[in-house]
């Protein structure tokens, strides 16, 4: 079993109040739960319209099932048009 997050850093532009960010946020987060049936949570970044920061926590059986589900994260969170400037990883 081999457990994993990533971290991702994204640029929000355009974003004129907290509560526009936070639906963008949970749109984000509601997806990403439905189709990888991962945990995911806004994990910083939350006083600011700009920027947000949203982690994404699975399991899976091995090490190539697992990054397989977080590149095709990775495709779904860059394919929804996010600007995504920073990624943290960690793998045990």
């Amino acid at each position: 079993m081999h457990f994993g997050y990533k971290s991702y850093v994204i640029r929000l532009y355009g974003i004129k109040s907290l509560k526009e960010k936070r639906s963008i946020s949970k749109r984000l987060q509601n997806d990403l739960r439905k189709s990888f049936n991962a945990s995911v949570v806004e994990s910083g970044k939350h006083d600011s319209k700009d920027w947000l920061e949203i982690s994404v926590g699975m399991l899976a059986n091995s090490l190539g099932e697992l990054e397989s589900l977080f590149q095709s994260v990775e495709k779904r969170v860059t394919g929804n048009g996010f600007d995504v400037t920073k990624i943290d990883t960690e793998i045990w």
